[in-house]
């Protein structure tokens, strides 16, 4: 049997326990007795929900980006093309001058013997590069040096080979010889006279200096004119 005291003059909300359905029973209604039993049998009351500690962020709407139109997007590659036609403009603006260096270098070191003959100054600068050229088609090689004594006198006997490295015969020019001291300065020169020399020939060459400076101690050696 459901007790009559539980609601009170004023009335009172009461909650289902098993729908969870609220509702509000007056006071000396005719439900009392069973809002009482309903009451007395869940032992529920309504429970005002609290409000959130933490008050919720406001709400800020973003913008979507704007939409660039189509002309913008026309220009934005018209200027890209642009700039990427410029570099390479420039690229080849260095590459090619690089280029045909590299090309008029290899030539002028493959063909180097071929200007030597016909432009004999050029030797000079091969030389000064470390490139080996001849002179006029013609090589000097094989140089030797030896200290004899003949007939109680020391002599220096320089001895080589002077090839003619032309399909025609030539004369050579003289060969001029220079003793150096250890500073660079000439203390003995003399000259030989080698001759003709056959095509693809060469000349073997033997000259005495008597009595050479003790302080020569280099040899040079070159072809000049006569």
């Amino acid at each position: 049997m459901a007790k009559t005291g539980t609601i009170d003059a004023n009335g009172r909300s009461v909650r289902c326990a098993r729908c969870e359905t609220v509702w509000f029973v007056e006071a000396g209604s005719g439900d009392s007795s069973a809002d009482a039993l309903a009451l007395e049998d869940n032992k529920a009351v309504l429970i005002e929900v609290e409000p959130d500690p933490q008050p919720e962020l406001p709400f800020v709407p973003t913008s979507a980006p704007a939409d660039i139109g189509a002309h913008t997007r026309l220009r934005n590659k018209v200027e890209a093309d642009r700039l990427a036609k410029r570099r390479r403009v420039i690229q080849l603006i260095w590459v090619v001058p690089a280029l045909a260096l590299l090309g008029a270098a290899t030539l002028a070191i493959m063909n180097r013997q071929a200007i030597v003959d016909k432009h004999p100054a050029a030797a000079t600068t091969y030389r000064a590069l470390g490139l080996k050229v001849k002179t006029n088609g013609l090589d000097v090689s094989n140089m030797t040096t030896e200290m004899v004594v003949v007939d109680g006198e020391a002599i220096l006997r320089v001895t080589g080979d002077v090839r003619n490295l032309l399909p025609r015969s030539q004369t050579a020019k003289l060969l001029q010889l220079r003793l150096e001291n250890r500073s660079g300065e000439a203390v003995a020169d003399w000259f030989v006279e080698v001759g003709e020399i056959a095509a693809d020939g060469t000349a073997r060459i033997e000259t005495d200096y008597p009595a050479p400076p003790l302080d020569g101690v280099e040899l040079r050696y070159r072809l000049v004119d006569q």
